[in-house]
């Protein structure tokens, strides 16, 4: 009994870890642990079994031990915890459970799933603790009278809310919310840390993955500007359908009345949505939009409104997603009456997030970073690079994992891009990549499958080794929250 104890406590490494990263959601956490219910689970059944069983006293030690020695894998090879005060407070109110079930030995085996009910007590607690400190934002964010913006989409929010902080920075005082603070609670603490009245914009991300998430966010604060960058099937199994994932993103516009949207018109789902707001918009793109980035030659575009010339930009970065997303920053600049001569100059020093399509050289080998997260038109843009780069092309990646059941249709639309960009391609882990592996098996390319990344990275450095140049692409990363099974 005592090495269940000790297995449980291994575990509740894992079971935070993976609750964390699921954003203290249910559903994720739920469908990872079911997911992985025999590699967790199935050795500790059978090890208890045959030790209550037995009456040998050597059997029953080596058991024991054995079982505690299998549970230090919950402690192995994945991303590390971050204690913060609600994980602390998990933890202290675990401990009476824990008591309670050393009593009951069901309880411990499966205590990723008897522990539900501490995780229960935890949400309310949180409601209860959160909702003061959310009173306190709004009271802030309602007295604020400057420019507030607004930034959501499937992708591309992140980089566009940085390149926007950036451009409107050139001319006055800006604050962007930090990271991926994109929730009412990640908001709330990031004006509750901030004095923000001494700014004339505050940018906002709005993040959604469940249903009625956006109307948590616009209860805290509607912005009178919004940006909206990308429709597409992230977060799927949180929305349930395209349609819900279009009503969910599209209602930020819809909640401006008198304000200022801009759209990406390349996206069929914002240029075809009938918006049910009184504001002006401005409409962007590469091809469709009042706005249009024209003529991209590497690292530089032309900039139109409608047929007229405006101006020719270079940025030091790469990917046409991302000069996209520029484009819709230029728009609005450009509307609100902004120098773009002085933009054009300060735009060579614009940085994005790191491990967003960081191009970095080693010698004669070439690493193209694009591991912080991945959706479908970014890794073709990726793709695109990789297939114009130097030497042995290498891809690395566990694909897209937010897919949900479009995952198998996606899969089948990047093999041609891959097939014609990469010369091996080393996939991480066996579930998330086997509709890729099964198609790219049949192409005469490379294919490795990795337990994880570090074992990905040594198989690349063996490949890279045999060639005097080499260009390798690491597309997206895998969270422990989406690993299965014993192929880690």
């Amino acid at each position: 009994m005592i090495s269940l104890v000790i297995s449980s406590v291994l575990k509740l490494y894992l079971i935070l870890n993976i609750y964390q990263q699921a954003h203290y959601q249910f559903k994720p956490y739920l469908k990872h642990f079911i997911y992985n219910f025999l590699f967790y689970d199935f050795l500790i059944f059978i090890l208890y079994f045959i030790g209550y069983h037995s009456n040998d006293l050597p059997v029953r030690i080596i058991v024991n031990i054995y079982i505690c020695l299998f549970s230090l894998i919950f402690l192995l090879k994945r991303k590390p915890l971050i204690f913060t005060k609600r994980i602390y407070r998990i933890i202290i109110v675990c401990i009476p459970f824990l008591f309670v079930y050393s009593y009951v030995p069901l309880f411990l085996l499966i205590f990723e799933f008897s522990i539900i009910p501490v995780l229960i007590i935890d949400k309310v607690i949180s409601l209860i603790i959160n909702y003061p400190y959310l009173i306190k934002a709004k009271k802030a964010l309602t007295n604020y009278s400057n420019n507030i913006i607004g930034i959501t989409g499937s992708f591309g929010k992140t980089s566009t809310k940085i390149l926007l902080q950036q451009a409107l920075a050139c001319f006055s005082k800006s604050i962007a919310t930090p990271k991926s603070y994109n929730t009412p609670l990640g908001i709330a603490r990031f004006i509750n840390d901030n004095i923000i009245n001494g700014y004339d914009n505050l940018i906002l991300e709005y993040g959604v993955s469940n249903k009625n998430d956006m109307q948590d966010l616009l209860n805290l604060i509607i912005p009178n500007v919004v940006f909206i960058t990308e429709i597409g099937y992230m977060h799927i199994d949180g929305l349930g359908s395209i349609e819900n994932i279009i009503s969910e993103k599209m209602s930020l516009a819809d909640s401006v009345n008198d304000g200022l949207i801009v759209l990406n018109y390349d996206n069929k789902y914002i240029r075809e949505y009938d918006l049910k707001c009184n504001s002006k918009v401005i409409s962007y793109g590469l091809e469709y939009g009042k706005y249009q980035g024209r003529n991209i030659v590497g690292n530089s575009f032309d900039f139109y409104e409608d047929d007229k010339y405006i101006e020719t930009f270079e940025v030091n970065f790469v990917g046409r997603h991302q000069i996209l997303n520029l484009v819709g920053v230029l728009s609005y600049m450009y509307e609100m009456g902004y120098d773009l001569q002085i933009l054009k100059r300060a735009i060579l020093g614009f940085r994005l997030e790191k491990n967003r399509l960081e191009v970095k050289e080693f010698n004669n080998r070439i690493v193209i970073d694009d591991s912080f997260n991945s959706n479908y038109k970014g890794f073709i843009e990726a793709l695109n690079i990789l297939r114009d780069s130097k030497g042995f092309r290498i891809l690395m990646t566990p694909g897209i994992v937010e897919l949900g059941k479009y995952k198998l249709e996606f899969s089948e639309k990047l093999v041609e891009y891959i097939v014609n960009s990469s010369d091996a391609v080393i996939l991480i882990g066996y579930f998330q990549t086997k509709e890729l592996f099964n198609r790219l098996i049949k192409y005469n390319i490379e294919v490795y499958l990795a337990r994880n990344f570090m074992e990905g990275y040594e198989m690349y450095l063996a490949i890279a080794r045999t060639y005097d140049k080499s260009s390798l692409l690491i597309e997206n990363d895998l969270p422990d929250l989406y690993r299965v099974g014993f192929l880690w």
